[in-house]
């Protein structure tokens, strides 16, 4: 009875995959892959992603906004970077098999080999592969604890969530170049994605660990 139950409810939870929808995650997934070449400068040839709709960024150009104004703009933002998140997150989970909505790293190692370093051959050359392994646990690292020392190791929709606000938004910093707060303009450039990764992918505690302790605050609050 128990093997029953459980084989329920791994069905019960695999149709709600299918069911949800992945294709945005997809697109996104995509994307971020092709804004940056192997060594993670920018490609010259990509598009920019733009988190936001169109009548958020007329509302955000609106002069003198209201307050009900700011408060939507934020709500607005706040959504979108959440609907974007899960749907990445789905997509994540549909190409690894997972069942349960959040990532392990396995799962988040097996993705990023074979949508960010896939096209590089990199499991035919062992030097080059550890190398990048080491980079792929720095970053699901940050992902998993948002910035913090540490955290449980999966990756969750809140994560994940904290991970695009970090990425749509620009870094504001004060005449001593001290990181002082968010940009939000909704949209992740190659160029601005390229410097997130490379951070990213470092080991110690950086500005993007601090980008991404704020957005789990901010949203989260």
């Amino acid at each position: 009875m128990q093997n029953f139950g459980q084989n329920l409810q791994r069905t019960s939870i695999l149709n709600e995959l299918s069911n949800g929808n992945a294709e945005l995650g997809e697109a996104f997934a995509l994307l971020l892959n092709d804004m940056v070449v192997q060594s993670g400068i920018t490609n010259p040839k990509a598009e920019p992603f733009d988190v936001v709709p169109d009548s958020w960024r007329q509302l955000a150009d609106k002069p003198d906004k209201t307050p009900e104004d700011i408060k939507q703009l934020d709500e607005t933002f706040k959504g979108e970077v959440r609907l974007l998140a899960e749907s990445y997150l789905l997509f994540i989970a549909k190409e690894t098999r997972n069942l349960t909505g959040k990532i392990d790293y396995a799962q988040y190692e097996a993705f990023l080999l074979k949508y960010r370093f896939g096209h590089y051959d990199v499991m035919n050359k062992p030097e080059y592969l550890n190398k990048v392994k080491v980079q792929i646990r720095n970053a699901f690292n940050k992902i998993a604890s948002h910035g913090e020392p540490t955290g449980d190791n999966l990756i969750d929709k809140h994560d994940m969530a904290a991970y695009i606000y970090a990425m749509s938004t620009k870094s504001r910093r004060d005449s001593n170049n001290n990181f002082i707060g968010f940009e939000i303009n909704g949209l992740i450039k190659p160029e601005d994605y390229a410097t997130n990764e490379h951070n990213l992918f470092e080991p110690d505690d950086n500005l993007f660990s601090v980008k991404l302790r704020i957005a789990y605050k901010t949203l989260n609050s």
